[in-house]
């Protein structure tokens, strides 16, 4: 077993993925944080690091990665089954399979590096 069981990137996820696979019972510890792990939980899998009400967005490495479709105990896994996945879709903000999505970067200034004015 590793030092560290899960992975948070940003102060604003709601999960954690997990680095080990994770047994029911398990006691982690995150960011000072003890969360018991409610179910087994398979590596890189995510379990939620607090309650997640159905509606609200799961946030992953900072980025939103869906929406619970249930809510979500402090503990559970969270995947396919309690979570609506909005990467990957086609069908989002009027697109299609096949019209990906492509965001436009940032016009950067080649001096400073910050977004020009």
């Amino acid at each position: 077993m590793s030092q560290v069981a899960a992975l948070v990137i940003s102060p604003r996820d709601n999960v954690a993925t997990a680095l080990e696979p994770l047994d029911g019972g398990q006691t982690i510890v995150i960011g000072g944080q003890s969360i018991t792990v409610v179910e087994p939980t398979p590596r890189g899998h995510k379990i939620a690091l607090r309650l997640i009400r159905k509606g609200e967005e799961v946030w992953k490495y900072g980025s939103s990665i869906g929406t619970a479709t249930h809510d979500i105990k402090p503990g559970a896994r969270v995947h396919t089954h309690n979570l609506a996945s909005s990467r990957g879709r086609g069908d989002l903000h009027g697109t299609t399979a096949e019209e990906p999505r492509i965001a436009e970067p940032p016009d950067l200034s080649p001096v400073t590096g910050k977004t020009a004015q």
